[in-house]
């Protein structure tokens, strides 16, 4: 969704990590975090691009709407999401979708607090505090 904090965080991340790669971004273009948009928008971008090898979505529904066209294109891309929905685990484990990102509200829970009682005790923190993610594959 443009403009949402989560949508400029995972685009900024994934652009920061391919900047210095041999990855090429032929598309980009919004589906408002919808799995039916995100099989229209896929289904534009295959008529208009004759090579995709991989499709990163910011969210797990995008990625399944995207994964549905190239299904249906009869190519064989790579797709990964966001989220790590039930919707995506299955169609990873189904072989279909490549991988998903986990976030680990856990993890996030215990570093914020870990973090509020520094900024409790005067303690100097960082202005950012990543929490690291996990990759699920099949």
């Amino acid at each position: 969704m443009p403009g949402a904090s989560s949508t400029n965080e995972r685009g900024k991340g994934f652009h920061s990590v391919i900047e210095n790669t041999k990855i090429e971004v032929v598309a980009r273009q919004t589906a408002n975090f919808d799995r039916a948009e995100g099989l229209s928008v896929m289904e534009n971008i295959l008529q208009s691009q004759s090579e995709i090898d991989a499709v990163f979505a910011h969210n797990d529904e995008m990625a399944l709407g995207a994964l549905e066209a190239i299904k249906a294109s009869d190519r064989d891309i790579l797709v990964v999401g966001f989220d790590a929905t039930k919707d995506a685990i299955a169609a990873i484990k189904a072989g279909d979708m490549t991988a998903t990102v986990q976030q680990l509200p856990k993890k996030i829970g215990s570093v914020s607090i870990e973090t509020a009682v520094k900024v409790l005790r005067g303690e100097e923190v960082e202005e950012f505090v990543p929490v690291e993610l996990e990759l699920i594959t099949q």
